[in-house]
């Protein structure tokens, strides 16, 4: 039980910084993708949080992965109106 208990406090650490690192701090901010990318976060967070025979870095990994998949699609938007277009849209 304090194992779960300290996996979900680290876990919800990790969390809030990645979106804290997407800038986002409401979701009625958020863009459909960027809403697609926190709903995939939640639930990879989800799964290490409550399995203790997964290890933690399954779910760590893969969130800063979609981080940095984040912060290269908005730098893309940012640079190119047509992706943002077709992304944003």
């Amino acid at each position: 039980m304090l194992i779960t208990f300290i996996r979900a406090i680290f876990l919800y650490i990790v969390v809030l910084v990645v979106m804290r690192l997407m800038g986002k701090r409401e979701i009625g901010q958020l863009q459909p993708f960027e809403l697609a990318i926190s709903i995939m976060i939640a639930d990879l967070a989800s799964i290490p949080m409550t399995e203790t025979g997964i290890p933690i870095t399954r779910g760590v990994i893969p969130i800063f992965g979609l981080l940095i998949m984040h912060l290269l699609l908005s730098f893309i938007n940012l640079k190119s109106v047509k992706m943002r277009e077709i992304v944003c849209r």
